[in-house]
């Protein structure tokens, strides 16, 4: 498990560049965010698309209202928001996280705490922000061996800067 302190919203944005960089060379293919209204998952996941290949091109907002966004970056990402399906998530969003293990598609789910975890994929990374009184926290818990494996690169790069 990792703890990062962030004190700006340009910090967060920061570890979901650096989070880019990891998961292009990782087979991990799930983040799951968990957080109040607030807490930075759509700025983090903003960042973290605009910094894979392709992201440049992408139109990324939250899918509050749509659930789930699309966008053409390498590799591929599927931004899902669960905020309006606390009490089951729709089927497409199941079976992309079905398929997320040994697939290509990165796959990011806002307001994961309202998946079944029978839906959970064997290795995801599983990212809790918290609002603090003059900074957010974030939490990093890895599950799978390949997770643990990214988690270790991302604590060595976070104890660099």
């Amino acid at each position: 498990m990792l703890t990062i302190h962030s004190t700006s919203l340009e910090h967060t944005a920061a570890l979901g560049r650096a989070l880019a960089v990891a998961l292009i060379h990782s087979p991990v293919r799930a983040l799951l965010l968990r957080g109040d209204l607030g807490s930075g998952k759509t700025t983090l996941t903003r960042a973290l698309v605009e910094a894979l290949p392709g992201g440049t091109e992408a139109e990324i907002c939250s899918p509050s209202f749509t659930i789930c966004n699309q966008y053409p970056t390498q590799p591929p990402v599927l931004h899902c928001d669960l905020y309006r399906c606390p009490q089951s998530p729709p089927d497409d969003v199941l079976d992309a996280l079905d398929d997320a293990d040994g697939m290509d598609v990165l796959t990011i789910i806002e307001w994961a705490n309202f998946l079944p975890s029978s839906a959970l994929p064997q290795e995801y990374l599983d990212i809790t922000l918290q609002t603090c009184k003059n900074n957010h926290s974030l939490t990093l818990q890895a599950h799978g061996a390949a997770a643990e494996m990214l988690l270790r690169g991302l604590q060595q790069e976070s104890q660099k800067s």
